[in-house]
């Protein structure tokens, strides 16, 4: 992991105060992440360098939030409760990147982040982003998605490091050489 990139993000994320921004930051840094786990997972793309991935960018396959965040839960590399707390963040994304209005006190946003803050505030890794990036100090409504948010993204940083760059599975390639 490339700890100065990512001490970079959070400064930059912590240091905003305005929601909308905090929302699409954040949730443009957690598909960053979703796609650099698929690529580790999946074979190199087959096209060249210079081109896009043939199927994680663009409107390819996989290629949306929605799709990167489905893909990682049915190839098993995340649980369900995170795979909600994703779609969580990717509802409350869209509607602050499609909507003029928007305003976490209002609905829908309200709900979903209700539901993002029952998903996470009981998980042990709020608690030690809390502790690291928050001090434990009292949360405002903005520091909270923030350490929502960063919670997320250590997580995932750890999901990364965690995957082994794939070589495919050996017995089934040797079949397909036949």
């Amino acid at each position: 992991m490339d700890y100065n990139l990512f001490d970079s993000f959070v400064e930059d994320l912590l240091s905003e105060r305005n929601t909308r921004p905090i929302v699409i930051v954040g949730a443009s840094k957690i598909e960053d992440l979703l796609y650099r786990i698929l690529c580790k997972f999946l074979l190199p793309k087959n096209v060249k360098k210079s081109q896009q991935d043939e199927l994680l960018e663009g409107d390819n396959p996989i290629g949306t939030f929605s799709s990167k965040i489905k893909t990682l839960y049915r190839l098993g590399i995340i649980d369900k409760e995170l795979f909600r707390i994703l779609e969580r963040i990717r509802a409350i994304r869209n509607k602050s990147a499609h909507s003029v209005e928007f305003h976490l006190k209002k609905s829908p946003i309200r709900e979903h982040i209700t539901e993002l803050k029952k998903m996470t505030l009981n998980r042990k890794s709020y608690k030690i982003t809390l502790e690291r990036y928050f001090n434990n100090v009292s949360l405002t409504e903005v520091t909270e998605l923030q350490c929502i948010i960063l919670t997320v993204c250590v997580l995932l940083e750890a999901i990364h490091e965690t995957i082994k760059t794939t070589e495919g599975v050996k017995e089934t390639l040797e079949i397909s050489k036949r």
